[in-house]
């Protein structure tokens, strides 16, 4: 499966994953919200998310490290905030942040996964300048 037929522009706000069956949102938290976000911040972003129903959904959630990591398409590119060449599909949106926090996360640290190097790592979960991409399980 090529990258134009897994990841599809579903041009609702949101992006089928065909190969995982997941639905992302086509932009970030910097494009939804213009902030930065802790991880504290990032789950609060979900669930004010979920209590708004966005995109007419209510089931939206922090990635998994598995899934997100899946996100990161070496031949791709597309241009984040701060003109960062970012490894995504071209059906995200352009603009966004250059990485997400996801989970799983701990006292001190959750994982991020930047989307310029195709790594995570164990950031302090009080890193100020996160971003986050939120998901659903259920195209419907």
């Amino acid at each position: 499966m090529n990258k134009e037929t897994r990841f599809v522009d579903q041009k609702n706000g949101m992006v089928l994953d065909n190969e995982s069956g997941l639905i992302w949102a086509r932009e970030d938290s910097w494009a939804i919200a213009q902030d930065w976000l802790t991880f504290q911040e990032a789950l609060s972003f979900v669930d004010d998310l979920n209590k708004k129903d966005y995109l007419g959904f209510h089931d939206w959630r922090i990635a998994e490290r598995e899934e997100i990591e899946k996100l990161f398409v070496p031949e791709s590119l597309i241009i984040g905030r701060s003109k960062q060449e970012l490894h995504l599909a071209p059906a995200f949106a352009p603009g966004g942040g250059n990485s997400s926090w996801c989970l799983p996360f701990d006292q001190q640290a959750a994982f991020y996964f930047n989307y310029a190097s195709g790594i995570a790592q164990g950031f302090d979960q009080d890193f100020s300048q996160g971003y986050i991409r939120p998901v659903r399980l259920y195209p419907d």
